[in-house]
């Protein structure tokens, strides 16, 4: 009886520990700089704030990914049109705003 219960406590410490590792790295960005936080994680997201998350720059491809969607020049997120792919960031346009999105900010040197 008693093995039953130990072996039951294991399954269960177990269960927990590989559900916490999945939640984790579910939270964890692969691409971020060593030593850098995650914008996403991290900075406690506003819903209307836009997060460049990352770009992927190929043959004929150019594309960012903001707020965790794929966004090609031209295209929109929300009220702003992507309208420049940089090395380091991207060019939204509104009908009365410019914005300019840097991939990890805060790793870059002024």
């Amino acid at each position: 009886m008693f093995k039953i219960k130990h072996a039951i406590n294991l399954l269960m410490i177990s269960i927990i520990t590989c559900m916490s590792l999945v939640t984790w790295a579910a939270n964890v960005d692969p691409t971020r700089p060593f030593g850098q936080s995650s914008a996403v994680v991290n900075k406690g997201l506003v819903s209307n704030q836009l997060v460049l998350q990352s770009i992927i720059h190929g043959d004929d491809i150019h594309t960012a990914v903001i707020n965790s969607k794929i966004v090609k020049p031209g295209e929109r997120i929300g009220q702003y049109r992507l309208v420049a792919i940089n090395d380091d960031s991207v060019v939204l346009r509104s009908e009365d705003e410019r914005l300019q999105l840097y991939v990890f900010k805060e790793s870059i040197i002024k």
